[in-house]
């Protein structure tokens, strides 16, 4: 586990295709930022307790979106913990498995139908707060949340307006996941519901004061986020 930022973490060791993974320490408690792939749970919990936590710390996993690379192991660590899972409402029926994510043409349904049942895989979790845009988690002294639709209906984004730390999700890549290639970019089309609704949402939180952009994939930002971002838009 590394530190990005005072009380931010970065859990490492995890498969190059899943998604980051990220401990919020605060006096609320810890919170996990999404959950990596289905079998994750074990390195998750081994790290928090190679950090001095006991995994009955942690209080809640918030998932940005239901792909499965972000809520493969949130069910076990649920499980294991206790902790209330998060999401926005638009999200709910995927992550508990009520529907299949929809996709932008036949071939994108497809794909998202073949990806549930292999590599993405994983086990439905129930929802226990629904979330929406304006919402604030009890979260480094007050996370504010961002409906932030396109990759997926619900995806979102978590905002700290005193410290200006973005977690993004999946609007915004810092490296292809099937590529290995790094590089900041939009969400990956291929996965992406709606890609008019990215760019809207992109440009949302590219008008946010930012120091700091943690991804879902890639490297977070540490310097000059806002003009990075901008510049990419």
């Amino acid at each position: 586990m590394r530190q990005i930022v005072p009380d931010v973490y970065l859990i490492e060791g995890l498969r190059s295709d899943s998604g980051n993974v990220y401990l919020l320490v605060s006096e609320e408690g810890l919170t996990l930022v999404d959950s990596g792939l289905a079998g994750a749970a074990d390195q998750i919990e081994a790290q928090l307790q190679e950090a001095g936590y006991a995994t009955s710390e942690l209080r809640a996993i918030v998932l940005t979106h239901a792909h499965g690379d972000h809520m493969g192991s949130v069910a076990e660590l649920a499980r294991r913990s206790g902790a209330q899972v998060l999401a926005h409402q638009d999200e709910i029926p995927y992550i508990e498995q009520a529907k299949t994510m929809p996709g932008a043409s036949p071939f994108q349904g497809l794909m998202n139908w073949l990806g549930d049942r292999t590599i993405l895989k994983r086990s439905p979790c129930k929802v226990d707060r629904s979330l929406q845009d304006g919402d604030v988690i009890e979260a480094l002294g007050g996370m504010q949340v961002l409906h932030t639709p396109g990759h997926t209906p619900g995806s979102i984004a978590l905002y700290q307006p005193e410290r200006r730390i973005l977690f993004c999700g999946d609007i915004f890549f810092n490296k292809n996941p099937m590529t290995g290639k790094e590089g900041l970019q939009l969400s990956l089309p291929l996965f992406t519901l709606n890609m008019a609704q990215v760019r809207e949402s992109a440009r949302r939180l590219a008008a946010l004061p930012l120091e700091v952009v943690c991804f879902g994939h890639g490297e977070p930002i540490l310097e000059e986020a806002e003009e990075r971002l901008e510049a990419l838009l």
